[in-house]
């Protein structure tokens, strides 16, 4: 069973790493990626990405604004891809 999203996307973010390509879905994803596996350093954007996610994962921030804050992140770190048709 799929956990519940929780600050659903309206579309997923795709991003390739080292580890292979993927699409981030919702705040949760993307604040796990953005703590646990992400292949940069600490930089303000990333900072403020987190936070963003976190806001939204506490019902305190929209998820677009989560969405928006993780894909200047990902094209910071030269992780963000456009979304591919076989990816989704």
């Amino acid at each position: 069973m799929r956990e519940i999203d929780i600050g659903p996307f309206e579309e997923p973010v795709h991003v390739v790493t080292e580890a292979g390509e993927r699409n981030v879905c919702n705040a949760r994803e993307a604040a796990e990626m953005l703590l646990y596996e992400w292949p940069t350093g600490e930089t303000g954007i990333r900072i403020q990405a987190r936070m963003t996610c976190m806001k939204v994962l506490a019902g305190n921030e929209s998820p677009v604004s989560a969405r928006e804050a993780f894909v200047q992140a990902a094209k910071e770190a030269k992780i963000f891809a456009e979304a591919c048709e076989d990816a989704r």
